[in-house]
Order: structure tokens, then sequence, then C-alpha cells
């Protein structure tokens, strides 16, 4: 009876301390291997801060240039100067769009 209870310790108790050591290995070995180039070196900014005031400004022009537009669109009878002030704001509309396209691209590109 004795016997049989200290094999019960024994049957128990070696499953624990038998994953321990396994555990810890895996935890250590986890890491063999990596990338350690990504932990060296420290992460870019992709923008500077005058590139960020400006991407800010352009997305501001965006905005505002689209609300123009579609206030001459809403016109029933647009005047001449009203359509080529129409033109002008879409130009204008497209090169703030391509910066802002650009420097999104710029800011959302990987170092």
């Amino acid at each position: 009876m004795k016997f049989a209870a200290v094999a019960l310790v024994i049957a128990l108790a070696a499953p624990v301390a038998a994953s321990i050591p396994a555990t810890a290995e895996a935890q250590v070995l986890a890491g063999r291997g990596g990338d350690t180039r990504r932990l060296r070196e420290a992460p870019r900014a992709t923008l500077s801060p005058r590139e960020e005031d400006r991407l800010f400004e352009a997305e501001q022009a965006v905005f505002d240039l689209q609300a123009e537009i579609e206030t001459l669109e809403a016109v029933a009878a647009p005047t001449p100067e009203q359509i080529a002030s129409l033109e002008d704001l879409r130009e204008r509309l497209e090169d703030e769009q391509g910066i802002v396209d650009r420097l999104t691209r710029k800011r959302n590109r990987r170092g």
C-alpha cells in the first residue's frame, strides 16, 4: 500500500518536472534564427515635419476645393466666369490630390 502511494506521487510529479524544462527550452529556442537586424536598426521616420505639414495643408486644400466645386456644380445656370473658375478649381484639386497621394504613399512605406 505504501509502495502504491509512493508510485502514485512519483507518477503525478514526473510529468510536471518534465514539462518545466521543456517549456523553458521552448521559450529560449523561439528567438533563434529571427531577424535581429530589425532590432538593431531604429525605425526611420518616413516624413519630415515639413512634409507632414505639407500633407496636412494639401488634405485641407483638397477638402476645401471639393466643397467649392460642389457649390459651383449645384448652380443651375453657371456664368462663363463660374465655368472658368470650375475648371481652374479642378486643376488645383488634381495638383493637391497628387501631393496627398505622393506623401501618403511615402508615409505608409516601410523603411
